[in-house]
């Protein structure tokens, strides 16, 4: 029940705080089609995360592991983090830093979200029908051996998202039609003036989900050593290093007759910074929510019996600390860029 609150908090509260500049244009032809597809790309790259995932508990399995020290629950997190949609508000916030289209920005992380309900369980369905997420279990008698493949419920997972994500996104946006008050017109309740602490409010309640994903496997947490960590640290800079890489080019392909203004010719339009952000970034909120309905399947191992709260909550910390990076990442590209466009400014 409490994690159905905090969910519904966060999204009815970013509905309510969502505006678009009207001095901004939106152009959406290109850029979304291209947002759409990498949603289909980075996908693949949770396949090569459980097949590494498997492979090292096979090894574990047979004693000669050579990542035995590195949880199943970090591979799981990493895994959900590369199905689900763009960042929130942080995305749009790092696009307006960086001299971006903010409008697009935004118009992106709504459809997006929206379409990822849809898109992410169709993924992770994908990954338990390939044995990857559930393993297939074997049972054999005397006479006959019988096989059986646990797959996940896509359709329970499904409406469990459109109640959690897309119902309190719609709910947000009507109560904010009803009372008037996109673009601060004078009503009695002026959304744009209080859309601050509406921010803030969906921050504490991200915070108070992290806290309680954590919380459950502090245990195993606490069992981690510093080579565990960096080595997540490492995979989180990784995973975000090749989307920049696979997004980058497309980007600049498809931006090269509108940027011509600037001598740079690899210095991203305002659409192209958004796109590029935005297709390069993965949303903490919905990977924690599919997170907490996935079955406790998902996160047994063989080798320790009855611990997968312990790698719920180690897969909520892969899912924290890849998007700690990628922020981090992202500030610096988008203060370079804004610098670079103060330059040009001057010149």
């Amino acid at each position: 029940f409490f994690f159905f609150f905090f969910f519904w908090i966060i999204w009815f509260f970013f509905s309510l705080s969502l505006s678009l500049s009207k001095d901004e244009p939106v152009h959406t032809h290109t850029h979304t089609q291209r947002e759409f597809g990498d949603k289909h790309v980075s996908p693949c790259l949770g396949f090569l995360i459980l097949l590494g995932g498997r492979a090292s508990q096979d090894n574990n399995n047979n004693g000669n592991g050579a990542m035995h020290w590195f949880p199943w629950g970090f591979f799981v997190g990493l895994c959900i983090l590369a199905t689900v949609p763009t960042t929130l508000s942080s995305g749009v916030t790092l696009v307006a830093i960086g001299k971006g289209n903010a409008a697009l920005a935004l118009m992106i992380v709504v459809v997006t979200n929206a379409l990822g309900v849809v898109v992410t369980p169709l993924w992770i369905q994908a990954y338990a029908a390939a044995s990857l997420l559930i393993r297939t279990s074997t049972t054999s008698t005397s006479t006959t051996t019988t096989t059986s493949i646990s797959n996940l419920d896509s359709t329970s997972l499904l409406i469990n998202l459109v109640l959690t994500v897309l119902v309190p996104l719609v709910a947000g946006k009507v109560v904010r039609e009803i009372l008037h008050c996109v673009g601060g017109d004078g009503s009695f309740f002026d959304m744009q003036t209080h859309k601050r602490w509406l921010v803030h409010v969906s921050s504490l309640s991200l915070i108070i989900i992290v806290w309680m994903n954590v919380s459950v496997g502090e245990a195993q947490l606490k069992a981690q050593n510093g080579k565990s960590i960096s080595t997540l640290v490492a995979l989180g800079i990784l995973f975000h290093l090749t989307l920049l890489a696979l997004n980058a080019p497309v980007v600049l392909a498809t931006m090269r007759n509108q940027h011509t203004a600037s001598q740079r010719w690899w210095l991203p339009s305002k659409e192209g910074k958004a796109a590029l952000i935005l297709s390069s970034q993965k949303t903490l909120p919905v990977s924690l929510t599919v997170l907490s309905m996935l079955p406790s399947e998902v996160f047994e191992t063989t080798s320790i019996i009855n611990d997968s709260k312990e790698q719920r909550g180690l897969a909520a910390v892969a899912c924290v600390v890849a998007q700690i990076c990628e922020l981090f990442m992202d500030g610096a590209i988008a203060s370079w860029w804004a610098g670079l466009d103060v330059e040009e400014e001057e010149q």
